[in-house]
């Protein structure tokens, strides 16, 4: 054998070592499992059946001692053999002695009746026991299991107390012999001898491939090996591209739902173990050969699924069912660590095999249906379409504006219009761009409506504005929400876990923009409720030319109603306009809800507004949104 060779199998000492020492625990640890597996005979198949029947014998017998007393009771000798005749079907091969005894004034235990087939008792005759399981037999009155500890002839002892007038006066006993004892071991012998012989094998067979593969072994780890789960790294994927070419694959992006929370929650070890246990079952999901699993990032995972017919009528359907297993295998058992438990849940995207397609194309194809399946809730699979794109090249520039920081929030004051003070300010997102031009929401917001992007983006307005409330402690923000954004459980857990205290809460108000978005109300009224559970007030926005449900606004009961600027703007030129306003007033005051006039514009707005008893009101002739150092 080379030096060199030499010294790698001596590294793997330790490992054999192991293995020896996995074969001895196995050794020593039959020996208790024979113990526990008798104990559970004992407790579930020979007691129970035994003990059940002699219950309603002793039941017999208190209801007649109950009369007479248990020592009268038994003196009768037709009694004692209508007894014995009761108690003979439950007497058989396995059971030595079976008597009834008695506890008499003195103190001394006496045989009321002996059932046993030899070496029988007679009636009165004292019986020498161990007293303290007799008086534990009175004090606690339940039956009494005892495992002999020296096997002469007898295995257990069960121990049936019978009472008189309410007290433990006597005690019905069954020694079983040490027949069925013996039986049992001679079967547990057998398991040992044939564990211990396939476990030698097993540590042989390993000792004996070790040194074959450990080489190989040790050199694909390094390199291609993900050391924290044991399946493939991204340096894999890279270096076996023209390997993966060469097939039709249907590429998969699976991310753990909700990750971060666990590691800020339980800590990095916890987390550690729920990447190897979620890989685990992704693995055990997918075929060896053929499909490639690879950790993708920090809980994201990449499954490459070669595909066998990827145009025929079924493809789309059997890949959507493989994905489901996927995310029902993951989700359906939870996952254990140092007594906590934990449910996890996947969100899969996924991108189906299109000729013209390379691999990169087709993973972004993948994480945009991924980021989809998040938006919606999570825990759930959403395949790659066009239309979840929307505006490409828009929703480029917004996720680099979030990667870096380009996500940035207007304030425009809320006045008290009596008395000329700004009693909130509202939040007005804005994006910048690499080159530092300042891109307004109308720019942006329609084409990222309902992709990962909104979501993304509305996460980093949440940030902005607690941070902001925490560096001004005397400020209060009225911050912008959709109807979608309320939908999605992931942005209101994460407003949930940013607001650190309820002080903080009270001084966000959460405005909801009005509009067709509202599908079930009753579920969106659920997450209003959360919302408010939170801390956060609530406010409705643009209120007069969207949903506009008044029955639904006295539901939710908001701090406010914000007068859609539309309404607003055309106060001096449209009658109806000022119809709607009086009547929306109208309407706020009978609920005692406050009423804010946005888009005041002009002196006359602002007039008339005051005029029709408006007492808050924000637009640009009172003040244009500004960033956060300039509002004050």
């Amino acid at each position: 054998m080379k030096k060199r060779d030499r010294r790698l199998l001596f590294d793997y000492i330790p490992v054999f070592l192991i293995l020896l020492g996995i074969l001895m625990s196995i050794y020593f640890m039959v020996p208790k499992v024979q113990e526990v597996i008798e104990d559970s005979i004992i407790k579930n198949a020979i007691v129970p059946p035994m003990s059940k029947g002699l219950d309603k014998v002793i039941k017999q017998i208190e209801k007649d001692a109950s009369r007479v007393g248990l020592k009268k009771l038994f003196k009768n000798e037709r009694f004692r053999k209508w007894i014995e005749d009761r108690i003979s079907i439950f007497l058989n091969d396995d059971v030595k002695y079976a008597y009834i005894l008695y506890f008499d004034r003195d103190g001394k235990i006496r045989y009321l009746a002996d059932f046993s087939k030899e070496d029988r008792a007679s009636y009165w005759q004292t019986f020498n026991a161990v007293e303290d399981t007799f008086r534990k037999l009175k004090e606690k009155s339940e039956n009494i299991v005892i495992k002999q500890s020296d096997y002469t002839g007898l295995w257990i002892t069960l121990i049936k107390p019978i009472k008189e007038k309410g007290s433990v006066k006597g005690a019905f006993v069954i020694d079983f012999s040490i027949k069925k004892l013996k039986e049992i071991q001679g079967i547990l012998d057998r398991i040992r001898e044939f564990i211990l012989a396939v476990t030698a094998f097993i540590v042989f067979s390993i000792l004996i491939s070790v040194y074959q593969f450990v080489r190989y072994k040790k050199d694909l780890k390094k390199m291609y090996i993900d050391p924290l789960t044991g399946v493939c790294n991204r340096l894999f994927m890279y270096e076996n591209l023209d390997n993966i070419k060469k097939y039709p694959y249907t590429v998969m992006v699976v991310d753990i739902d909700f990750f971060k929370r666990i590691n800020d929650t339980y800590g990095h070890d916890v987390g550690d173990h729920v990447l190897r246990e979620v890989a685990r079952r992704l693995k055990n999901c997918i075929r060896e050969d053929e499909d490639i699993l690879i950790r993708y990032g920090g809980e994201e995972f990449l499954i490459f699924v070669r595909t066998h017919s990827p145009y025929s009528e079924d493809y789309r359907y059997r890949i959507v069912q493989l994905a489901n297993r996927l995310k029902n295998e993951v989700s359906r058992n939870i996952i254990s660590f140092n007594k906590i438990k934990i449910k996890v849940t996947v969100s899969i995207g996924i991108s189906l095999y299109r000729e013209n397609i390379d691999i990169d194309q087709a993973i972004k194809r993948a994480d945009i249906a991924l980021y989809k399946a998040k938006q919606n809730g999570r825990n759930r699979v959403e395949v790659y379409d066009k239309g979840l794109e929307a505006n490409d090249k828009g929703i480029s520039v917004i996720k680099e504006a979030i990667d870096h920081n380009g996500v940035v929030c207007w304030f425009q004051p809320i006045y008290n219009l009596r008395t000329g003070k700004a009693v909130k300010y509202e939040s007005l997102v804005r994006i910048v761009s690499k080159d530092g031009k300042l891109i307004y929401p109308h720019q942006f917001l329609n084409s990222i409506r309902r992709t990962y992007v909104h979501v993304d983006l509305t996460k980093k307005v949440i940030e902005y504005n607690i941070k902001t409330l925490l560096d001004n402690p005397g400020m209060r923000i009225s911050m912008n929400l959709s109807a979608l954004d309320i939908y999605n459980d992931d942005i209101v857990d994460y407003l949930d876990f940013l607001l650190i205290n309820k002080k903080l809460a009270g001084r966000l108000t959460i405005e909801i923009l009005e509009s067709e978005d509202i599908e079930d109300y009753s579920y969106f009224k659920e997450k209003i409720m959360r919302i408010k559970e939170i801390g956060c007030s609530i406010g409705i926005d643009d209120f007069g030319t969207g949903y506009s449900n008044f029955a639904h606004i006295v539901e939710l009961h908001p701090e406010f109603i914000k007068i859609d600027g539309s309404l607003i703007k055309d106060l001096d030129i449209n009658p109806r306009s000022i119809a709607i306003v009086k009547a929306i007033k109208y309407f706020a005051d009978e609920l005692g809800i406050d009423v804010i006039a946005e888009y005041i514009h002009s002196e006359y707005i602002l007039k008339k507004v005051i005029k029709m008893g408006i007492i808050y009101g924000q637009g640009y002739y009172l003040k244009e949104p500004v960033p956060i150092k300039k509002t004050a």
